[in-house]
């Protein structure tokens, strides 16, 4: 039997509670090294696959109201999350299990950093570390794409924010400008429909 999620139907849904809002990002939030973009793959994977609190359809959603708002994209996106599952509650819940570990690693990164920099090991090992992030990050793209790239005009749009970003174009003044090409776009299918 469905289950209920503000409004949402869906299959075989885990139960939302605070608690388990708290502990899922709680769970994620050590995950996301490179910044919060890289922390696509874990929330569909801990909100559509496991719990079924999403679809995959809506993390698309998720990211650009996240990125849309000035802040960390994880935080932004834990409050969205909680908000949506479980209202103003969630949203606390969500951003305090964000919250706590990436503080406490942050904290002993700083430490470690400031105590060990001029260890050649360390030194290394921080080299190693950031090709890895950039696989992260490309690969939190694809999954993004493979749900937002989905015709022609998502397509340029695509290329066109990238050749912007190239050109130092400002990202505020892009997602503004996706926003305003997403709602050009359905305006012109609407009337195509009207006149067909």
């Amino acid at each position: 039997m469905a289950e209920k999620i503000q409004g949402r139907e869906t299959n075989k849904v885990t139960p939302c509670t605070l608690a388990s809002i708290f502990f899922t990002f709680l769970k994620i939030s050590p995950l996301t090294f490179g910044g919060g973009i890289t922390m696509v793959p874990h929330i569909e994977n801990e909100m559509v696959r496991k719990r079924k609190w999403f679809t995959t359809w809506e993390i698309p959603e998720i990211l650009a109201v996240a990125q849309s708002a000035p802040g960390s994209i994880a935080i932004n996106a834990s409050i969205y999350i909680g908000f949506k599952v479980k209202g103003v509650k969630g949203s606390i819940s969500a951003i305090l299990g964000m919250l706590l570990p990436a503080s406490t690693i942050t904290i002993l990164l700083t430490y470690l950093v400031f105590k060990f920099q001029d260890f050649s090991l360390f030194s290394d090992a921080l080299a190693g570390i950031r090709p890895a992030i950039i696989g992260l990050i490309f690969f939190a793209a694809f999954k993004i794409g493979r749900t937002s790239i989905t015709n022609a005009n998502s397509l340029l749009i695509f290329f066109l924010a990238g050749c912007l970003l190239a050109a130092s174009f400002s990202p505020i003044g892009l997602i503004a400008g996706g926003g305003a090409a997403g709602l050009v776009t359905l305006i012109f299918h609407n009337k195509r429909k009207i006149s067909c």
